[in-house]
């Protein structure tokens, strides 16, 4: 699947998603509340290999209407590991913000504790790092993308690590 992120102006972005099926998908969104998080789940999803998430559910055929479905129904099959994963997608916000591994990990796992559920195996000190270094990327490759221009990702994408 590919994946567009077009900077229509700092403030908003189209998301245009392009299935394999030939599928397209976009919605304009407002960058400030959703560009680091859309981009945030593509590192997470991308490092841990993960195709329950975000982007894997979207290229699997899932539509951006499902996925905001604030009913929960056209996503009740998959809430419970998307839950998961958007929790610690949240907490690896702290990624962008410059936080140490270390206290990720820990934030990780009392949030997990917390909720009464274990941390998946794949969320280790490798992986946080491997997140960071590709959220420095993709922050990078955003900043320079000029006004009426893309950032264009395909999925599934490889690992950086």
């Amino acid at each position: 699947m590919r994946i567009c992120f077009r900077k229509v102006s700092d403030e908003r972005h189209l998301l245009e998603i392009a299935r394999a099926d030939g599928s397209i998908e976009s919605v304009e969104c407002e960058t400030r509340s959703y560009l680091m998080h859309d981009l945030l789940h593509f590192a997470v999803e991308s490092e841990a290999r993960l195709g329950s998430g975000f982007w894997g559910l979207l290229a699997s055929g899932k539509t951006l209407a499902d996925m905001n479905d604030r009913t929960g129904k056209a996503m009740a099959g998959e809430s419970a590991e998307l839950g998961s994963i958007e929790q610690i997608v949240g907490v690896l916000s702290r990624v962008v913000k410059g936080a140490p591994t270390a206290d990720i990990v820990a934030t990780l796992r009392l949030t997990a504790s917390s909720c009464g559920t274990a941390l998946p195996e794949w969320v280790a000190e490798p992986l946080i790092d491997a997140v960071r270094e590709r959220m420095r990327q993709l922050s990078g490759e955003w900043n320079a993308t000029p006004c009426g221009k893309s950032l264009n990702l395909q999925w599934p994408a490889l690992p950086i690590s």
